[in-house]
């Protein structure tokens, strides 16, 4: 997104301190701040010109706040096929059947949607990357961390998953 938005500054917030480590290398225009989305976000208001939220928690009232009048807020969210191939395999959480009707809720009061687009793809993955992506997800809180590394070391080499989700773009409520 930096790339499209030459001169622009990013700022990955994030409770882990790992996932902010891998987000202020990946480009050099992005710093990286640990918060909790629940709290004031370290961002003066308005500043925010795009804010991207994908698979987080969403504080409508915060990122109304960051976010530029002019601005946009993309929201990533998984749709019920994101990854069901390894959620039937590993016992892993299935996404709530209300997501999208949460989605509005929380951001309803603040924001409103201007666009939407549902994306689905085919991986390639190997248990490493299938750990990977368990492990992003509300099962690797659900799982100990040894029982879900053993549910991967009893799949095949090789797995396709589906990637399946949705892409809402919202601009701050009048």
């Amino acid at each position: 997104m930096l790339d499209a938005l030459p001169g622009r500054a990013g700022i990955a917030l994030d409770r882990s301190r790992y996932a902010l480590r891998r987000a202020a290398r990946a480009h050099e225009r992005i710093g990286a701040v640990a918060c909790d989305v629940w709290r004031r976000l370290p961002v003066t208001a308005t500043a925010a010109v795009l804010a991207l939220d994908i698979f987080a928690p969403r504080n409508g009232a915060e990122l109304r706040r960051i976010l530029n009048p002019a601005g946009r807020l993309v929201v990533v969210t998984p749709d019920d096929d994101h990854l069901r191939e390894l959620a039937g395999a590993l016992g892993l959480l299935s996404v709530d059947e209300r997501k999208q009707e949460r989605l509005a809720e929380k951001l309803g009061p603040y924001f409103d949607l201007t666009s939407r687009r549902d994306y689905q793809a085919r991986l390639e993955l190997g248990q490493a990357d299938i750990l990977a992506a368990a492990q992003m997800g509300p099962a690797a809180w659900h799982a100990g961390e040894t029982d879900l590394a053993a549910r991967v070391r009893s799949l095949p080499e090789q797995m396709t998953a589906t990637v399946s989700v949705r892409v809402s773009v919202f601009r701050p409520s009048a």
